[in-house]
């Protein structure tokens, strides 16, 4: 099983692989060991998004509130509501070893239980034994009682394997929440609430999320047309389509319709549709998503969905009507798939990059009119560009 390991989480760029300290040194520069020893910690506060369309964000505050949680509003988009994350706490491994696979870590350190099928591998347990829950590369992450066996765990591979009892970070379970299953809140990172702000749908307009999935943004701008207009979301994915259905099903969402399709080639199969604004969040990297524990993506991944996001991008500049609106965010920060992306918007596709609102990050990028949140100081990796044709 190896020896157990109880490093801070403050990790230097050993958890991620060259390419990714070259792409995070071409951005960042001097601040690159910070943000690489700040990506493996989570957020200091998570946002969770009020669904206006049935609650008002007092009330939703004062009903957070009373079940102990400490909720403030932000400032500038009156809709985010934050909850602190408490930490990080030390843990004195206690019984034998499961170690998790890097999606299952990055869930625990968000405050999750262990579930079989994150498990990668683990000594010979039984039920009701104290177990201590470590990463694939030895981050001593929690302690709790198995609620399974070795031969369980590895039989039916589903279910709650481990009842975490100390957390290294101790943060609320929002999908856990009756407001959460109420349709009463979504949980949505603030920069994501930002890039439906910046698109500005108004009332009675027709919007298309062309990578709508799982509908966080798409709710989002419903909301904030108050269920008037239209939206039109598309992605490839069937899985993730009956997701999105779900989930605007609950919030409330009735001036919505999602549909399966590529949306590189909606130019052609909705060419009469000409919408007022388009969102284009595509397929990332992500490399700006916090925590995570490590990260391998090559320089060859990233040049791949830069090219990919694109086509998303072309497609948007035939479809958007005259003088409309196009918004391109992704959850990462390398130059390929940020500015590189934006360069072709211009040059290649005929769009006109304009001032946005509002501005939320610590450093504004004057030179291009985008806005990069830094992950350490903003603490997610993110990057917003507005256009118009």
């Amino acid at each position: 099983m190896g020896r157990i390991v109880h490093p801070s989480l403050s990790s230097s760029a050993s958890r991620f692989s060259s390419d990714v300290v070259r792409l995070t040194e071409d951005v960042y520069g001097t601040d690159t060991q910070t943000v690489l020893e700040n990506l493996p910690k989570p957020v200091s506060s998570y946002y969770v998004r009020c669904n206006t369309l049935k609650i008002s964000p007092d009330e939703l505050m004062r009903r957070l509130s009373e079940k102990g949680l400490r909720v403030a509003q932000n400032p500038i988009i009156p809709e985010a509501i934050s909850i602190p994350v408490e930490g990080p706490f030390d843990i004195s491994p206690s019984g034998k070893q499961i170690v998790v696979d890097k999606h299952s870590a990055e869930s625990i350190l968000q405050g999750a239980n262990v579930y079989a099928p994150g498990i990668t591998n683990c000594e010979s347990v039984r039920c009701g034994e104290p177990v201590t829950v470590v990463s694939e590369i030895g981050d001593v992450l929690a302690t709790g009682t198995s609620e399974m066996s070795t031969d369980e765990i590895l039989k039916f591979r589903k279910g709650l394997a481990v009842n975490v009892t100390k957390r290294r970070y101790e943060a609320p379970q929002i999908r856990d929440l009756p407001e959460y299953s109420q349709g009463l809140l979504y949980p949505q990172s603030l920069a994501a609430m930002a890039t439906s702000r910046i698109l500005d749908p108004q009332r009675d307009d027709t919007v298309l999320d062309m990578n709508c999935a799982p509908g966080g943004k798409l709710s989002h701008i419903s909301q904030l047309m108050d269920n008037t207009g239209r939206i039109i979301g598309l992605d490839r994915n069937a899985k993730k389509i009956e997701t999105t259905r779900r989930n605007i099903a609950a919030l409330g969402c009735s001036n919505a319709i999602v549909s399966i399709h590529d949306s590189r080639y909606a130019d052609v199969d909705f060419a009469n549709l000409e919408p007022d604004r388009i969102i284009v969040d595509p397929p990332c990297s992500a490399l700006g998503i916090r925590p995570k524990i490590f990260d391998r993506t090559s320089q060859q991944r990233v040049v791949a969905l830069a090219t990919y996001q694109r086509q998303f991008l072309k497609a948007a500049s035939k479809l958007v009507k005259s003088g409309g609106v196009v918004v391109y965010s992704v959850c990462t920060y390398t130059a390929d798939e940020c500015e590189g992306v934006v360069d072709y918007a211009k040059q290649e596709c005929g769009l006109r990059l304009v001032e946005q609102s509002p501005i939320l990050t610590s450093k504004r990028i004057e030179t291009n009119l985008c806005q990069r949140f830094h992950p350490a100081f903003d603490e997610i990796g993110y990057f917003i560009a507005k256009f118009e044709s």
